[in-house]
């Protein structure tokens, strides 16, 4: 390999680490986290602190206890929603298997982290 190479090389790893370098220190730290079920501010956001209540299980772990639990082989998740009183986070899913009547959701408790499916049925009969 040429001096040529070796000094290209040389120059594009420094190159990259230092666009690495400038991203990590000039983004943000500022924002509000969501820890033991409270808002903590980390650093100082300009937002304020979120009207969302703030859970113990995250959206997204919550999302992936219910892809775990609930969803199997393409079937797929829309947003989740979370219920203050019950402490659930609610998707509604389309899964592969369907019962007339029946709008299913994935169901994960914020307390025991286990999911189960709501199959939410209305019992009326479909038209003949």
């Amino acid at each position: 390999m040429s001096k040529k190479h070796i000094i290209i090389i040389v120059s594009s790893i420094i190159l990259l680490l230092a666009v690495v370098a400038i991203v990590r220190f000039w983004t943000p730290e500022d924002k509000w986290l969501c820890q033991n079920g409270a808002w903590v501010k980390h650093g100082n956001p300009e937002e304020p602190m979120p009207i969302a209540p703030c859970s113990k299980l995250s959206e997204s772990e919550a999302r992936a206890i219910a892809k775990s639990s609930c969803i199997k082989g393409g079937e797929t998740l829309e947003a989740g929603t979370y219920n203050e009183s019950s402490k659930t986070w609610w998707y509604n899913a389309n899964l592969n298997s369907a019962r007339k009547g029946c709008s299913p959701a994935c169901i994960v408790n914020e307390e025991t982290g286990m999911a189960e499916i709501n199959w939410r049925c209305t019992g009326l009969k479909e038209p003949k």
